[in-house]
């Protein structure tokens, strides 16, 4: 299993051919920068872009970096760009984010190729994690295999726009993924990966429109979203932290449950209000988010 068990709450692009934008990224108060050879790369300039992230893999291995450094991966006619994948896995590297995934054939040859690539490296074998990227109506369809496909699987992630051009939908993200997130939501749980991760919001002047998206995604049982400038890490925090009160409110309810173990009762109650195992189930994974954020 990968070492990336951490549930963050951002994860901020950063383009690859942007050496000085990717330095300053790593510093931006992120839970994770993704260091992108993809979308934020011009096809002119792509190879140039795979020697500056493995430059500074290299310069950052064995610091104490405040986020995980991911790498968002090219597309290749049969699943991943492997020089891509041969230039970035390194030390320093926690995961790669893997787009348009459609299959679960495809992790799994992924996930083959970074055995091989790891051993060379003299990495431990399962050291990378693999963020499936959703973004075609074939992927919704595949979604159990895929979530179920490999043991590095941390989370997937949503890329909605492309989602939205695929399923051509006239309505807007909220209605027109709805189905997609849904299903996201409930295969990443019966695999027993952690909650899928939501998509960017695009718009860097509509502040309210990022937190509204962000809530949404954390109602639907997402956690964390992807960003593309630093300035929408603090609303983007404030929706995935759980609050003070939320905390408070869980303990209570765990140790009350603990509490009837202990006794051999078997369901108890806070003031008026029944404790079922379900609520309990809720508040240990609350406070689940909050110990793994804190790490």
């Amino acid at each position: 299993m990968s070492r990336d068990h951490r549930l963050h709450r951002s994860y901020l692009y950063a383009p690859g051919s942007n050496p000085d934008v990717m330095r300053k990224a790593l510093r931006a108060g992120a839970d994770a920068v993704i260091l992108d050879l993809e979308d934020a790369v011009a096809p002119s300039a792509k190879e140039g872009a795979r020697a500056a992230v493995a430059d500074l893999l290299d310069e950052i291995a064995g610091q104490d970096t405040a986020c995980d450094v991911h790498v968002r991966v090219n597309a290749g006619p049969d699943g991943v760009d492997v020089d891509d994948l041969a230039a970035v896995v390194r030390p320093a590297l926690r995961a790669v984010r893997i787009p348009k995934v459609e299959s679960a054939a495809a992790i799994r040859e992924l996930a083959a190729t970074l055995d091989d690539l790891e051993a060379r490296a003299g990495l431990p074998v399962g050291d990378v994690g693999i963020y499936p990227t959703i973004e075609s109506a074939a992927a919704v369809v595949a979604l159990a295999e895929i979530c179920g496909a490999s043991a590095r699987i941390v989370r997937c992630a949503l890329g909605s726009s492309d989602l939205l051009a695929d399923l051509a939908a006239s309505g807007d993200d909220d209605t027109a993924t709805l189905y997609a997130r849904s299903a996201l939501v409930v295969h990443s749980r019966a695999a027993g990966i952690g909650p899928p991760v939501d998509s960017v919001h695009t718009d860097l002047q509509d502040e309210p429109g990022l937190k509204r998206s962000a809530q949404r995604g954390r109602s639907l049982g997402f956690h964390g979203k992807s960003v593309i400038h630093p300035r929408q890490l603090p609303a983007v925090h404030e929706v995935f932290t759980p609050g003070g009160g939320e905390v408070a409110a869980a303990r209570e309810i765990v140790a009350a449950a603990d509490a009837a173990d202990r006794a051999g009762v078997g369901a108890t109650r806070i003031g008026a209000a029944f404790v079922d195992p379900a609520i309990v189930a809720r508040a240990r994974a609350l406070l689940g988010l909050v110990d793994t954020e804190q790490d």
